[in-house]
């Protein structure tokens, strides 16, 4: 595993613990709900790590960048889906919990495309 890919991993950990941190204080607050989401979201971050090991084995010599981004947008494609879904459907609580996930997915890319 190249130097690149060592340091975007640590900075997915790094987020991944500050976003754990926030949903513990929103839970101690007695905000439930938005502490859900928070976890929700911690949880792409292992998500990203995973398709981004793959996507590396996977490259076989193509850009790093391309080869992340392909794999990462075709996971989250069936979250956008749910997203709509959960819009149409007035459920907020649910649209809460997407929401977040997305706001996870836009900072990874932005920094995918900025590290690689």
């Amino acid at each position: 595993m190249n130097e690149q890919v060592n340091l975007f991993f640590e900075w997915l950990g790094e987020k991944k613990e500050q976003v754990l941190a926030e949903a513990k204080t929103l839970s101690g607050d007695g905000r439930i709900d938005e502490s859900n989401s928070l976890k929700a979201k911690s949880n792409i971050y292992d998500i990203c790590r995973a398709v981004c090991n793959a996507a590396e084995k996977q490259s076989q010599g193509a850009p790093l960048k391309d080869a992340f981004v392909t794999a990462f947008e075709r996971v989250t494609a069936p979250w956008k889906i749910s997203l709509e879904q959960a819009k149409a459907h007035d459920d907020s609580r649910k649209v809460m919990i997407e929401e977040a996930k997305f706001s996870a997915v836009d900072e990874i890319l932005a920094k995918i495309r900025e590290s690689f």
